[in-house]
């Protein structure tokens, strides 16, 4: 049996409102969250992309359908190019959580799946790319949402570092 091709894509494009300026370069004991995520995840793919924004040498995917659809167009874009380049699936995890598990892809295979409480940490099949765009179209935007249209597992797993304030850094 071959092994399956996994993306990985880091959710960067947020307005940080809630953190009052850009938190995916706040620094969090010694290096960017974004930095912190990648090193969680980078190893668990194949390869890596960013999602609404350019970090250093990485590749970035835009929105799609581009706009504030929020996550889940950033998990569409990411859908869209693993499709393209030849991977099956996509895990997805935002810049704002440092302390991603170094086992996503055991917890989350064979998916669709997404942690209950963190719905923005999912594994997903590349060839949902079209269900979603029909998604979104609709106007549709709660990742948990469209996770209960595919029938995704909610898998649960102890609470994560979430950064949502300056404050959490602490």
């Amino acid at each position: 049996m071959t092994a399956l091709r996994v993306l990985g894509v880091v959710l960067a494009g947020g307005a940080s409102r809630r953190f009052g300026r850009d938190k995916a370069v706040a620094e969090w004991e010694g290096r960017t969250l974004i930095d912190h995520v990648i090193a969680r995840l980078a190893p668990q793919c194949d390869a890596l992309v960013i999602a609404g924004r350019q970090h250093g040498d990485w590749i970035m995917v835009d929105d799609r359908p581009a706009g504030s659809a929020g996550p889940l167009a950033a998990i569409n874009a990411a859908l869209h190019f693993a499709a393209a380049h030849g991977f099956d699936a996509v895990l997805a995890a935002p810049c704002d959580m440092p302390d991603l598990p170094l086992n996503l892809v055991a917890l989350l295979t064979p998916g669709p799946a997404l942690f209950a409480d963190h719905p923005v940490i999912g594994y997903w099949p590349a060839a949902l790319a079209p269900t979603l765009d029909t998604w979104l179209a609709t106007g549709q935007r709660s990742v948990r949402g469209f996770a209960d249209h595919v029938g995704a597992a909610h898998v649960e797993h102890p609470p994560l570092r979430n950064i949502n304030y300056p404050g959490d850094l602490d």
